[in-house]
């Protein structure tokens, strides 16, 4: 291979450059970041965290390892979703009820549930109030 284009491998793999000792595996990981790029991202930041990061980085995205490294990085993109997901939920919920609590007007409510009496209809639990 070229210097120019092993210069241009580097410079196109970004963070993960680092991670690679072996300039002849350099279109290996290109070709898998550019595959699977959400978890080729994902598993340069898993690497980083090991022991040994290079040999870890090489092992995963290794053809024999391919789909288990696939599988195991997607679970982990999904849970951080889901957790996004929920978290995102819970505080929609929570404004939900604070906005409630804020525009609920007691004196209202019971001029209108007095009004309903009136009319012969009995709401005493309106709007779930």
């Amino acid at each position: 291979m070229s210097e120019k284009r092993i210069v241009t491998l580097r410079t196109r793999l970004g963070k993960a450059s680092d991670l690679i000792k072996n300039d002849d595996f350099l279109p290996l990981f290109r070709n898998r970041q550019i595959n699977f790029k959400k978890e080729f991202e994902e598993s340069v930041k898993i690497a980083k965290k090991k022991r040994n990061p290079e040999h870890y980085f090489a092992s995963i995205w290794s053809c024999k390892s391919l789909i288990k490294t696939l599988e195991m990085i997607r679970k982990m993109i999904y849970r951080a979703i889901e957790k996004a997901r929920e978290y995102q939920a819970s505080i929609d919920r929570i404004k939900q009820e604070e906005d409630v609590k804020a525009n609920f007007n007691p004196e209202g409510r019971a001029k209108l549930v007095a009004m309903l009496k009136d009319r012969g209809k009995n709401y005493g639990n309106l709007f779930g109030l």
